[in-house]
């Protein structure tokens, strides 16, 4: 698998400043509303330690599916503009095992703020394609999320 097969890449202009972005990224209760691939996956928050070298851990509901189950550490926390952090998708998910790594990068653009997320390490087949689609959903109900803020 070549390099950028392995990379799913997102970028989105969002109307907000980027210090409002980066605080989605960091409160728990406002991850859960929007860091799912749809409104219908819903996301408990089982464990979130905001800080560099802290861990998170997510339970995604999947209607039908059963639950899905991903953890991480956050690598590089500079507010308000990246956050870096690994990306583990537990078992027994088809892609388990995965260890990537995602790059948040808030720059501002005018009065908003120009969005650009870089997931990286998708080894298996099909993993950018499913984690691209799965940003694109999530970065959807930010945007819809920051709009009702």
């Amino acid at each position: 698998m070549g390099r950028e097969e392995a990379v799913a890449e997102v970028r989105r202009r969002l109307a907000v400043p980027p210090p409002r972005v980066f605080a989605a990224f960091a409160d728990p209760s406002v991850v859960s509303r929007w860091l799912t691939p749809s409104p219908e996956v819903r996301l408990t928050v089982l464990g979130f330690e905001f800080r560099v070298g802290g861990s998170y851990r997510f339970a995604y509901h999947i209607p039908g599916g059963g639950d899905m189950f991903v953890n991480g550490e956050y690598r590089v926390i500079e507010p308000p503009s990246r956050i870096v952090f690994s990306w583990n998708i537990e078992p027994p998910d088809e892609h388990a095992g995965i260890r990537s790594e995602v790059t948040v990068t808030l720059t501002p653009s005018g009065s908003g703020t120009a969005l650009h997320i870089r997931h990286e390490q998708l080894t298996r087949p099909g993993a950018a394609e499913r984690h691209a689609e799965g940003w694109r959903g999530a970065i959807d109900q930010l945007a819809a999320a920051l709009g009702r803020a």
